[in-house]
């Protein structure tokens, strides 16, 4: 047996259902610190727990404007809050650019409707320790319930698998 072989062989036995899982979101189950404070588009800082109601679903995506595939989920972002009218979708950024500029970045690629907050010392994202933007989580009685990392694009069956979280 070639030694390449072998290699596959051992991987499969170590990850055996990696590739074969459609699985887009890991199920968690945190609390929300009540202590986070984002700030809004005025630069007014929000306790998390004022920011969210708890009888909603919340599709929350960290994301940066120097993050290209952040740029290339946004309108998929969009388009599930204009689908789905019972999800609230809400942009954390955790750039360091200034809050105008991030605010222009949206409208110039057309998502400047969808719910910001900005979070530049990364204080939200590094309590909950993520690992790299962008990533998507999934809240629902002030609890995070699901992530994504990495890229997420919204079709069916990612809408399907969000619903089943929720439900």
């Amino acid at each position: 047996m070639s030694s390449g072989l072998k290699y596959l062989l051992i991987l499969s036995i170590i990850f055996p259902f990696s590739s074969q899982s459609n699985t887009l979101f890991q199920e968690i189950d945190v609390k929300l610190n009540n202590n986070i404070t984002l700030s809004d588009e005025k630069s007014v800082d929000k306790k998390i727990y004022d920011i969210l109601d708890l009888n909603s679903k919340y599709v929350v995506n960290f994301w940066a404007t120097w993050c290209i595939p952040c740029k290339k989920e946004l309108p998929d972002l969009k388009k599930m809050k204009i689908d789905n009218k019972d999800l609230k979708i809400i942009l954390i950024s955790i750039d360091k650019k200034s809050i105008k500029y991030q605010l222009n970045f949206l409208k110039k690629n057309k998502v400047n409707d969808l719910t910001t907050y900005f979070d530049k010392n990364m204080t939200f994202f590094k309590s909950l320790k993520l690992r790299g933007i962008p990533t998507t989580i999934l809240i629902r009685e002030k609890k995070i319930i699901a992530k994504k990392e990495g890229i997420f694009s919204y079709n069916k069956n990612s809408l399907e698998q969000i619903n089943n979280f929720f439900n």
